[in-house]
């Protein structure tokens, strides 16, 4: 299977958006939008008949798509790149894909005016099927989809049945954000409602003037912000299919562990010439040199022996950060505590983010909790760890062509 996910992000002008750049005010604009209508939509999707008539409205548009891209392919708007899965739009629709292909499953992709864009289609059942990334038939139930990416919406539902999470509020002004800060505890994290890859997210806030400035920064994105409670651990990604666990996978924050004589910077440095092959060097950025002095440190504190500094909040290989997939050894406990969470949300294919010390061991006793849902996951991360037996979500995913409507 090819490694080519680092090369398809880049970073931008925008430190605070990492490796994944966007256009802040259509980002805003967007995101404020579909915060909004989300809050309806999960208050609608209570009702038994909006859900039928919302999964009958994507049949019916299903029904449509077929002719318009026959049409579109006729005028010569529109081709279909049946054999090169490496032009996939993104790693995820790549793993999708390669599966497809060694289950022999006809899958395309679509391209517009020589674009090779993020949809695609495959032959399932004597029919061609249209879909964003991941295949999910459309006899299954996927109207809470339309919320599940609200992460306050989240936190109220799965608190509501027990299932950890950390303390949270949704915050619109200042004054509001500094109140949330002194409820969740003194230490925080503050991130736009919606959105994704860590985008404008601010960690381990222990002031109120760090409070209010990460607050101007998320919100940049999103007029409805999150502040929630800072937990301590590893950031991990659990895909569950069909209500079932299919991936668990652990980022550890890049780090640098003191030896009383050099600096961070000197750390860094030193870091940097014995890391991992496929990991990227350690930079330090505007982001990434506040996130140090929010532990009380500068680039050029010399660390005591065996005293450990995290370098930054964020966790993929482009921020020389460690990754294993922990599938086969993630505690039993942990494992039914995601999958009813998975149950309670009640859609076909899920990505939690959960942050916890110790995801082998029992969770009972441990600090931890899940702080977002993902409605389109990024299941690639389970394909290409640093360290661990990679899984295989895309296959799992398949399968659920295999239920009963």
């Amino acid at each position: 299977m090819a490694d080519f996910h680092e090369f398809k992000e880049t970073f931008g002008a925008c430190v605070y958006c990492g490796s994944s750049p966007t256009n802040h005010a259509l980002s805003f604009f967007l995101q404020t939008i579909q915060t909004t209508v989300g809050v309806g939509m999960y208050r609608l999707s209570r009702i038994r008949f909006f859900r039928m008539l919302s999964n009958r409205a994507e049949q019916i548009s299903d029904f449509s798509t077929h002719p318009f891209y026959l049409l579109s392919s006729y005028l010569g708007i529109v081709t279909f790149n049946r054999n090169d899965p490496t032009k996939a739009a993104s790693y995820r629709s790549q793993v999708i894909w390669e599966e497809a292909l060694r289950q022999n499953i006809v899958m395309e992709q679509i391209i517009i005016y020589r674009k090779h864009i993020e949809l695609y289609r495959a032959f399932i059942n004597n029919k061609w099927r249209y879909f964003q990334s991941l295949p999910i038939p459309l006899s299954l139930d996927c109207s809470n989809y339309l919320w599940i990416d609200d992460k306050f919406l989240l936190k109220n539902i799965l608190s509501k049945h027990n299932i950890p999470v950390p303390k949270y509020a949704s915050v619109t002004s200042r004054s509001m954000a500094k109140s949330a800060f002194k409820a969740v505890g003194g230490r925080a994290i503050v991130k736009p409602r919606i959105g994704s890859r860590g985008r404008h997210t601010t960690t381990n806030i222990s002031t109120e003037a760090d409070v209010l400035t990460a607050y101007e920064c998320a919100k940049m994105l999103n007029h409805y912000v999150v502040v929630e409670e800072h937990l301590i651990g590893n950031v991990c990604r659990a895909t569950v299919v069909d209500g079932i666990l299919v991936g668990f996978f652990e980022a550890q924050a890049p780090s640098v562990l003191g030896d009383g004589t050099h600096t961070i910077a000197e750390l860094i440095q030193l870091k940097n010439i014995n890391h991992h092959e496929r990991l990227q060097d350690i930079t330090l950025t505007e982001e990434s040199i506040s996130f140090i002095e929010r532990q009380g440190f500068t680039e050029q504190s010399v660390l005591d022996i065996n005293q450990k500094v995290l370098l930054s909040q964020r966790t993929g290989r482009l921020f020389g950060a460690e990754t294993c997939e922990l599938l086969a050894d993630v505690d039993p406990k942990l494992q039914s505590e995601v999958e009813r969470a998975a149950r309670v949300l009640d859609v076909p294919v899920v990505g939690f983010d959960l942050i916890i010390e110790r995801p082998t061991e029992d969770p009972d006793g441990q600090r931890w909790g899940i702080i977002e849902a993902n409605s389109l996951p990024f299941i690639d991360l389970h394909y290409l760890p640093l360290y661990g037996k990679p899984s295989n979500p895309a296959s799992a995913v398949w399968r659920l062509w295999n239920k009963k409507s």
